[in-house]
């Protein structure tokens, strides 16, 4: 999707997505949590200079030291905690064993302290989870809750989906689902420094410092809070894995929102670039360009031909029509079935806490 002026240029989906359904965001989640704590510090519910370790006057942390002792709320919206990663995939190994853990929460508060608070970037997808039982205790409410009646309804966005851990906050760090056109929703606030049809959803002054650089990365773009922030463009983006992004130029009045399924946005985002032009140059008329995109566009939206359906595998026939249970998990999901019977289509049936049902088709033949 790509705004400009307030006006939506293109509004473009890929098969099987439609854009009817909520798309999950990855990361951008973070840009989104760190919102919701900006207007919980505006309406006074916590203070961005607040020790991180306020809020938890119940646990019992270990590695507890005068440098985690001087964590604050900010330090956390920056990822600058100095709390240390987990072997060298950093961001990855310290995620999967916080995810392995019981208590996420505790998982995070634990960890050893490396720098000193403010002076080191890492990415770090636990530090941004604290934010959620920051924001339960300051408010009362879960994020989720806090989000649809702080951002989303002043927004005009009735669908999101949020997960929760397992001890019941929302996940932090990940895994929000909006339509593309409420994510873009979020860019244009940002671009129009927190106001949305006059009314100031979010202070100005967080706005414009979350996409200054906060702290310096070694990831080619600096980080302000909650957001990537290209060095002397303006430019400043929301990301998360798989291609998922909210990227916004003031000095093109533009929004782009691009998601996907594990495509490289880097090799996209040249040629987008180049693509918006001075806005104060106004194009030359090309019928034939406007043609070619909207032909692009129609193409885009249609199914591949069927493939031959392979002939049923030994395990497929063995789990048909059986059932699996699962454990707590964040999805909410108590069992699964598959069945598979002998035609284009597998049928996918889940049950979800509550005793709700619900199917869907599965294509085996490479359109759903």
């Amino acid at each position: 999707m790509l705004i400009r002026n307030g006006l939506v240029g293109v509004d473009a989906y890929f098969y099987p997505y439609d854009g009817k359904t909520v798309h999950e965001l990855a990361s951008v989640t973070k840009s989104i949590m760190t919102t919701l704590i900006a207007i919980a510090s505006d309406r006074g519910k916590l203070k961005l200079d607040q020790p991180m370790l306020s809020f938890f006057p119940e646990r019992a942390i270990v590695n507890r030291d005068a440098r985690k002792e001087r964590i604050t709320v900010r330090h956390l919206t920056s990822m600058s905690s100095g709390l240390d990663s987990v072997g060298k995939e950093q961001d990855e190994g310290t995620l999967k064993e916080m995810m392995a853990s019981p208590d996420w929460v505790q998982f995070s508060l634990d960890r050893r302290v490396v720098w000193e608070p403010g002076t080191n970037f890492i990415y770090d997808s636990p530090v941004i989870h604290l934010l959620f039982p920051i924001l339960q205790q300051a408010t009362g409410m879960t994020a989720l809750e806090f989000a649809r009646k702080n951002l989303f309804e002043p927004l005009g966005i009735q669908e999101a989906i949020w997960p929760t851990a397992p001890q019941g906050y929302n996940n932090g760090s990940g895994d929000i689902y909006l339509h593309p056109r409420d994510a873009a929703k979020i860019g244009y606030l940002w671009l129009n420094r927190g106001q949305w049809e006059g009314k100031q959803v979010v202070s100005r002054d967080w706005v414009e410092n979350s996409v200054k650089p906060q702290i310096k990365t070694s990831e080619g773009d600096d980080y302000g809070y909650g957001w990537w922030v290209t060095p002397g463009s303006g430019v400043y983006t929301a990301a998360g894995r798989g291609g998922q992004y909210i990227k916004v130029a003031p000095f093109l009045n533009a929004i782009v929102v691009p998601t996907g399924g594990g495509f490289d946005y880097d090799e996209i985002d040249p040629l987008l670039t180049a693509a918006l032009v001075d806005p104060d140059k106004p194009l030359p008329e090309k019928p034939a360009g406007v043609a070619q995109l909207e032909a692009a566009l129609r193409t885009i939206v249609q199914p591949p031909e069927a493939q031959p359906v392979p002939t049923l595998s030994e395990t497929a026939k063995a789990i048909s029509g059986k059932t699996f249970v699962f454990g707590q998990n964040p999805l909410k999901m108590e069992t699964m079935s598959v069945e598979f019977g002998g035609s284009a289509e597998a049928i996918l049936h889940i049950k979800l806490a509550g005793g709700k049902f619900e199917s869907w088709p599965i294509g085996l033949d490479g359109v759903l």
